[in-house]
C-alpha cells in the first residue's frame, strides 16, 4: 500500500510518444493536469504533431519535441538527457513500452533523475535479457491493475516492491451533468426502447466483432434493441473497421447498429444507454468501463485482465468469457429482460467506482511514489 502524505513540489517530465488519443493517453493528459494543479512543475516530451500536446499545453512548463522513434532511439535518449539536466528534472515518467529504454538511458546520463514507468497495456513486453535488465533500472514501475502487475513480476522476475498497482481514475466532469435522456437519444439518432453501447478504439482486440455477433443473436427474437459503437480506427486498423461495417450488413444489422466514430464528450452516450458492453479480448484497465459505471449505466465486461478487477460479477456488473458472443448474447438478453436487475447493478457500481477510483486519492498515491523514489538524494544540478 502506498503511504499518503504531504509531498513537496517537484520538477517532473512525462515521456509519451503516442500519436493518437486512447485511454492511456487520456490518463497521461489528466495526470499532467492534476500534477500541475497540485503545484508541480510539469514538462512533456512528445513527438512533433502529438495530439497530447494540445490537450494539456496550459498545464505544461515546457514541451520538448523529440523523434522518440523506438526503443533503440539513442539520439532521442541523448537529447532527453540534456533536457533533464537543463531543467533539473527530478522525476522522468514514461508511459509507452517503446519509450522505456530511451528514458532510462537519459536518466542515467543525466546523473540524478529518478525513473518511473507506467505499464498501461495488458500485452507482455518482449521477454529477453535486455528488457529484464532495463526494467530493473527503473526506480519504480506503476501497473494500472493487479493483472498487469503480476504479469510483469512473473515475466521478468522483478522484486515485489519494485512494481506497485495504481489504477486509473474517473473524473466527475466526464460524466456529469448528464443531458436529458430523450434529448441525448434524439441527438444520437436513436429511436428504439433499449440502447446497448460499446466504447473503444476500433481494433480486433477490442472485441467489436464479438459485440456485433452477440447483437445478431439477441435480435433473432427481439426487435426493440439498438446498438451503438463509439470509437475510431487507427491507420493500421482501417481494414478492420471496413470489416465491421461489412459484417453489420451481412448480419442484417444495418438498421439497428450505429457507428458514431470518435467522440470527445461521452455524456450524451451515457445518458442514452441502457447497457454498456466491454467486449475486449484483453484489457489492462478500462477508462470507458469505469466511466459507464460512474454514470449509472449497468455494465457487462469480459473477464479479461483488468476489467475482472473492476467488476464484481453479479454485484456491480456482469462478467463473461472473452471471445464468446454466445455467452455475451445470453447475458445481454438476461439484463434486457430484467430492468430491476439492471438498476440494482448500476446503483452498486456507481458507489463502488467513486469509492475505489477517486481522482484526488489516486493522484496522491502517484505523488507518494515520486516522493519515495526521490527523497533527499534526488537533486539534479542545472547544466
Amino acid at each position: 500500500m502506498v503511504a499518503l502524505g504531504v509531498v513537496k513540489p517537484m520538477r517532473i517530465l512525462h515521456v509519451c510518444s503516442a500519436m493518437e488519443m486512447g485511454g492511456g493517453e487520456r490518463h497521461v493528459a489528466d495526470l499532467v493536469a492534476g500534477l500541475s494543479e497540485r503545484g508541480h512543475e510539469v514538462h512533456l516530451a512528445a513527438r512533433r504533431g502529438s495530439p497530447l500536446v494540445d490537450h494539456i499545453r496550459p498545464f505544461l512548463a515546457a514541451v520538448h519535441l523529440l523523434p522518440l522513434r523506438n526503443s533503440l532511439d539513442g539520439l532521442s535518449a541523448y537529447r532527453l538527457s540534456r533536457v533533464l539536466r537543463a531543467h533539473a528534472i527530478e522525476i522522468v515518467h514514461a508511459h509507452l513500452g517503446r519509450d522505456y529504454a530511451p528514458t532510462i538511458a537519459a536518466a542515467r546520463w543525466s546523473g540524478g533523475t529518478r525513473v518511473i514507468l507506467t505499464r498501461h497495456h495488458y500485452l507482455p513486453l518482449k521477454r529477453n535479457v535486455f528488457y529484464r535488465a532495463l526494467l530493473r533500472r527503473a526506480n519504480r514501475i506503476i501497473a494500472v491493475s493487479e493483472f498487469v502487475r503480476r504479469s510483469l513480476l512473473d515475466q521478468f522476475g522483478l522484486p515485489e516492491e519494485h512494481v506497485v498497482t495504481i489504477p486509473n481514475w474517473v473524473r466527475r466532469e466526464d460524466i456529469a451533468p448528464l443531458p436529458d435522456r430523450s434529448e441525448a437519444r434524439a441527438e444520437l439518432g436513436l429511436t428504439r426502447p433499449v440502447v446497448i453501447t460499446t466504447v473503444g478504439q476500433l481494433a480486433p482486440m477490442k472485441g467489436q466483432e464479438e459485440f456485433l455477433r452477440a447483437a445478431h443473436l439477441l435480435c433473432r427474437d427481439r426487435s426493440d434493441c439498438e446498438f451503438v459503437i463509439v470509437g475510431a480506427a487507427s491507420a493500421k486498423h482501417r481494414t478492420f473497421e471496413a470489416r465491421l461495417r461489412r459484417l453489420t450488413r451481412e448480419l442484417e444489422l444495418h438498421a439497428c447498429v450505429h457507428f458514431l466514430g470518435h467522440r470527445e464528450d461521452l455524456r450524451p452516450v451515457w445518458a442514452a444507454s441502457d447497457l454498456f458492453v466491454l467486449p475486449s479480448r484483453g484489457e489492462g484497465f478500462s477508462l470507458a468501463l469505469i466511466q459507464a459505471m460512474a454514470a449509472g449505466v449497468p455494465v457487462i465486461a469480459t473477464a479479461a485482465g483488468g476489467p475482472a478487477e473492476i467488476v464484481t460479477d453479479g454485484e456491480t456488473g456482469v462478467l463473461v468469457p472473452p471471445g464468446d458472443p454466445i455467452a455475451l448474447a445470453h447475458r445481454l438478453r438476461e439484463l434486457v429482460e430484467q430492468p430491476a436487475l439492471r438498476q440494482r447493478l448500476a446503483h452498486a457500481a456507481r458507489q463502488a467506482v467513486w469509492a475505489r477510483f477517486d481522482r484526488a486519492q489516486i493522484l496522491r498515491c502517484i505523488e507518494s511514489v515520486y516522493d519515495a523514489v526521490c527523497g533527499t538524494a534526488c537533486e539534479p544540478k542545472i547544466a
